[in-house]
């Protein structure tokens, strides 16, 4: 059923917003997490690394390069999720801003519905190559290598939820509701 969200009861709408709001808050706090200790974890490794690497007769930890290859796409991937919760993915706004406000919002909703269903596909794959990279493991510490691929596809996963929560802000309250990036995320 196709709904004008216009005509929404405000209960119901603000409803929706403060559940997007909650779960965007959520992915937030975990991604923030996930960056600081993560981001902590490889830079202690990598020193300590370096530090061993003058005293030690073996040239450093066995373990300092498998441990950081493992560890970076997680934190990278909180970084992704991050970024699409802040916009600070590439976007194109020439045709958005000739639609008119409903036409931009039909448009950034559609889209998103597009990247949440592409992503579900894409998410699914990886978990199922994962399922079957769990016999390949890293010389050293014995890490499986579906661990990259398990990370890829929970971000995947989050950004899906935060690409959900940016299509309800828009639906209900317009392409304003998308997320503009502060000055000093842009690119220039």
């Amino acid at each position: 059923m196709n709904r004008d969200t216009t005509t929404a009861p405000s209960g119901w709408r603000s409803g929706a917003i403060r559940g997007a709001d909650r779960v965007d808050l959520a992915i937030a706090w975990f991604c923030q997490a996930v960056v600081i200790l993560v981001g902590t974890l490889l830079l202690a490794l990598l020193a300590a690394n370096v530090a061993a690497r003058y005293v030690l007769e073996s040239g450093g930890f066995r373990f300092a390069q498998e441990l950081p290859e493992r560890l970076f796409p997680v934190f990278i991937m909180a970084g992704v999720v991050l970024a699409v919760q802040r916009g600070g993915h590439m976007a194109v706004e020439t045709v958005l801003s000739k639609l008119g406000r409903t036409g931009a919002r039909n448009m950034l909703v559609f889209g998103h519905i597009i990247v949440i269903a592409s992503y579900i596909v894409l998410s699914r794959d990886i978990f199922e190559l994962a399922d079957m990279l769990w016999i390949d493991k890293s010389p050293v510490m014995g890490i499986p290598s579906s661990y990259g691929y398990l990370t890829l596809g929970g971000g995947l996963v989050l950004v899906i939820l935060a690409t959900a929560t940016q299509a309800t802000r828009v639906a209900l309250l317009g392409p304003e509701a998308m997320p503009v990036p502060s000055p000093e995320e842009l690119v220039s």
